[in-house]
């Protein structure tokens, strides 16, 4: 059972938030404790804040009872000067207090948005295929901004208003006890009040967050798909759908500014009753005569006190929201943080520096859902350097074969060798740096060419090798036209070049990797005959002396390959070489009469 609450919690549950919110903060232990010593600066010099603002009224109080009240200029002077050397001190304070929060706060945030950056880049792909785009963006951006404010503005701070009111009440019964009870006493209606609306806001900021990345979910679906919602004349619905998700988002807004408002309010009004009571027990004494020693100068000083007192109080809604909104996305964040990498990793992996190339699928299992196995019983085996085709219909299983090679995914029985050990015993760096996978649909940063094709693993560049790589698979023909060269910053996701560009440049990067196995989906079906015959020597180069797994499109890449696996329903069905296959009555030569790329597609 996970130790975070859920969205809708019962009120059984809600009598577990304060427990949880103990859990929420040692969460973040781990990246406030190399911060430690500027925040203990910054909580050392909270009580001395409190003691001179608490000096503040009796300051005052001296002053009414003692030179003004005997017409001595020169004391009330001093004390002035006493007053004015005070508040520079406060704010001398106030402000190096502020600053050590806000650095403590921001170097706290960065630790955490790159832990969680990391932490995202190490899940498999199983959680990117359930999760939206859109709420890991919420996540490490807008949630972990909520986090950075409950340290700037919230948590620190309202450790300070804390010891204002501590250091309030014990001035309060130092200079008189019998007002300082009567002030007292409004305290249980205060932190009931408290308490109340603390629940009720946790709640509503739990909700919030949830409907922020649907909201984000929704804008990042609808801009990434942008053609799609143009050609299918979709504007009008999806605006209704978004229209509809923020008007939830609006309402539970409203929800949390009306508790907001309602706790300063009652905030306010209680400090107006206790004011009442403090002038009413005054006035009760005076009227009945009781000696006392309840002065001009201590009535002031404590309706002086009052008002610091609920001051901090009312502040305290502010940070309170800051808080629980900071909580709420904490909370997200570390169910985040605690999704497992559900591949196996090894805890000895044995290293591969240069892999030969044997590969073997040995009864392989596998479904994205266990009930319904995509591979059934799947074997095959390909020797180094040996070049293997996969045709078959959609939904085979060609691009399942490519992901778990790639350990993208593990399957659920059997096991996958490369060079005749279990690929879970090798590390996934090792792995996936001998194997290289172009899939279909290649992607391109924004990033300059160099650092697309290098992605900057071998630094310094050495730009000769770069550069006869290129011209190698023809990607120079894609660079010369470009207004810099190789040192072009490509647009997002190279928008800028053909689909055909975009594959020679990811067949420059697979050279300068130099696999011993590579991995192509190759489909070319929308590019111009020219790119096309530059793309077929890129690739026919892109093979030699490795190992080579193709899900092929094409009757000229079959033609190219040692052996042809025909796959269906999870298992291979037909298998040899193309020459060979064509000489039967079979599904492959079916594939082959209908020219193959009108018949399947990828998995």
């Amino acid at each position: 059972m996970s130790p975070f609450i859920a969205l809708n919690d019962s009120d059984a549950h809600e009598q577990e938030v304060s427990f949880k919110d103990i859990v929420l903060f040692k969460a973040l232990i781990p990246y406030i404790k190399p911060h430690w010593k500027y925040l203990l600066a910054s909580l050392i010099l909270l009580p001395l804040i409190s003691l001179v603002q608490v000096l503040q009224p009796f300051i005052v109080k001296r002053a009414l009872d003692g030179p003004i009240a005997k017409g001595d200029v020169m004391g009330l002077l001093s004390l002035v000067g006493l007053f004015l050397g005070l508040l520079v001190v406060l704010y001398a304070l106030r402000y190096v207090q502020m600053l050590l929060a806000q650095l403590t706060g921001q170097r706290i945030i960065l630790s955490l948005r790159t832990a969680l950056y990391e932490h995202l880049q190490s899940l498999p792909m199983e959680f990117y295929h359930k999760t939206p785009l859109g709420v890991m963006i919420t996540r490490i951006s807008s949630d972990v901004e909520n986090i950075s404010e409950v340290f700037a503005s919230g948590g620190i701070a309202i450790f300070s208003d804390i010891a204002v009111i501590i250091g309030i009440i014990v001035a309060m019964f130092v200079m008189n006890s019998k007002l300082a009870m009567v002030t007292v006493l409004i305290m249980p209606v205060v932190l009931i009040t408290m308490e109340f609306f603390r629940r009720k806001s946790r709640m509503i900021y739990n909700t919030l967050r949830v409907q922020l990345a649907q909201v984000n979910s929704t804008l990042q679906e609808t801009l990434t798909g942008i053609d799609v919602v143009q050609l299918l004349c979709r504007e009008k619905q999806n605006t209704q759908s978004f229209e509809t998700l923020g008007k939830q988002y609006l309402k539970t807004n409203l929800q949390s500014i009306i508790y907001d408002s309602s706790f300063t309010a009652s905030v306010e009004f209680l400090s107006f009753v206790t004011i009442i009571m403090v002038l009413g027990f005054f006035v009760w004494q005076e009227r009945i005569h009781i000696s006392s020693v309840i002065t001009f100068g201590v009535l002031v000083a404590f309706l002086q006190y009052i008002q610091m007192l609920f001051e901090p109080i009312e502040e305290i809604s502010d940070k309170f929201t800051i808080i629980q909104s900071g909580l709420a996305s904490v909370e997200k964040i570390m169910e985040l943080m605690h999704v497992p990498a559900s591949l196996h990793i090894c805890v000895h992996p044995i290293p591969l520096v240069r892999a030969l190339g044997h590969i073997q699928f040995e009864a392989v299992w596998f479904g994205y859902d266990p009930e319904k196995p995509i591979l059934k019983d799947f074997n095959l085996e390909v020797q180094p350097g040996e070049k293997i085709a996969l045709i078959g219909a959609s939904g085979a299983g060609k691009s399942t074969i490519i992901k778990l090679l790639s350990r993208q995914y593990d399957p659920q029985q059997g096991r996958i060798l490369v060079d005749g050990i279990d690929i879970r015993e090798y590390t996934l760096q090792d792995l996936r740096r001998n194997i290289v996978v172009i899939p279909q649909e290649e992607f391109l940063f924004s990033r300059r060419i160099a650092d697309n094709i290098t992605l900057n693993y071998k630094t310094p560049i050495d730009e000769e090798a770069l550069k006869a790589i290129t011209k190698r698979v023809h990607a120079d023909v894609v660079i010369e036209r470009l207004p810099e060269g190789i040192e072009t910053v490509l647009p997002e996701r190279g928008r800028n070049l053909s689909n055909g560009e975009r594959q020679l440049l990811v067949f420059a990067r697979a050279l300068w990797h130099d696999p011993a196995i590579i991995v192509l989906d190759e489909a070319t079906s929308s590019i111009d005959p020219q790119t096309e015959g530059l793309i077929q020597d890129a690739f026919e180069k892109s093979l030699i002396g490795r190992t080579a797994v193709i899900i092929a499109h094409r009757l000229s890449t079959i033609e190219q390959v040692n052996s042809v696996y025909v796959i269906e329903q999870g298992r291979i069905v037909e298998s040899g070489s193309p020459k060979n296959l064509l000489q039967e009555e079979n599904l492959y030569q079916k594939y082959c009469q209908q020219d193959i790329t009108k018949d399947y597609n990828q998995v």
